[in-house]
């Protein structure tokens, strides 16, 4: 069974009472049928690989892979949210650790956090932890905080964010201009890197006013002084018109889709000689060890 979001059949794999979801979440967990995918982000102006994302996959001993979408409902959850951040650390770590071993060149990966998981007591210690216990230094991980929760709203968000930059973190808002990402937000919180969301790009370059909404956001952040990632690129006419602005960077299909491991990332390449695994390249089929296929 290949669908993997909400309104498929795998929507019906999940337990019938939210209590006994969870369970089967941690149970998944424990069992290591989570894994992570990766996605390339890349200059716009040389094509050049520049960093990643890493995507959960819940690989179902029944279902086969699972998108987020199809157990996002656990997200709700506090306590599940903090396992999975937890997993995902660890796990996106130590393939950095192991890809760095091989002579892989640096590319620092963003993870997805909620802003309440962040928040919680001792979080940017045991990232730290974590990452020297994988023997990587921090900066090799960015977090992107999720539009799920206002962070607007969040007081001590500033502090957090402070705290994890002086561990060498750079801190990213998720899907600006969605959600809880807002305006609001910029002001106080000192973020590294800010990627504009999927939905600002969509009707470009082919309508007018959404040109101009996405370039005024373009014009907005650059003074801003942050990183900027643009999401969703999945036409060659957008990624021709984004082009314009050689100082962003780009992610979404057109680039390339989510793949398992990142030597199979196109573009990622290796500083030295190494072992007869060779990395993926941009012009080679997408067919082997993509992670999801839409």
């Amino acid at each position: 069974m290949n669908e993997t979001t909400h309104g498929s059949p795998v929507a019906n794999a999940a337990p019938k009472s939210d209590h006994a979801f969870r369970h089967r979440v941690l149970d998944g967990l424990k069992a290591g049928e989570f894994c992570i995918a990766y996605q390339g982000i890349y200059r716009v102006d040389s094509g050049e690989l520049a960093q990643m994302e890493a995507l959960i996959r819940w690989r179902h001993p029944d279902y086969g892979v699972l998108l987020p979408g199809a157990f996002s409902d656990v997200f709700k959850d506090t306590d599940i949210m903090r396992e999975l951040t937890w997993f995902v650390l660890d796990a996106v770590a130590s393939e950095i650790s192991a890809w760095r071993a091989r002579g892989g060149v640096h590319y620092s990966v963003a993870v997805n956090v909620p802003p309440s998981v962040a928040a919680l007591p001792g979080f940017a210690d045991r990232m730290e932890s974590i990452c020297r216990a994988r023997g990587i230094a921090p900066d090799c991980i960015e977090l992107e905080l999720l539009e799920s929760e206002d962070l607007a709203c969040m007081p001590s968000m500033p502090k957090v964010v402070r705290c994890l930059k002086d561990k060498g973190v750079v801190v990213a808002m998720d899907d600006f201009g969605t959600g809880y990402s807002c305006l609001a937000a910029l002001g106080p919180i000192d973020f590294g890197t800010v990627k504009i969301a999927k939905e600002l790009l969509a009707q470009a370059p082919r309508n007018a006013n959404a040109c101009i909404v996405f370039s005024s956001v373009l014009s907005l952040l650059t003074r801003l002084k942050v990183a900027i990632v643009v999401e969703g690129v999945e036409t060659a006419a957008q990624a021709q018109w984004i082009a314009q602005w050689p100082h962003v960077l780009a992610q979404g299909f057109f680039l390339a889709r989510p793949a398992f491991g990142i030597d199979n990332v196109p573009g990622a390449c290796f500083a030295r000689p190494a072992a007869p695994t060779r990395a993926a390249r941009r012009d080679e089929p997408p067919a082997i060890r993509l992670a999801d296929a839409a």
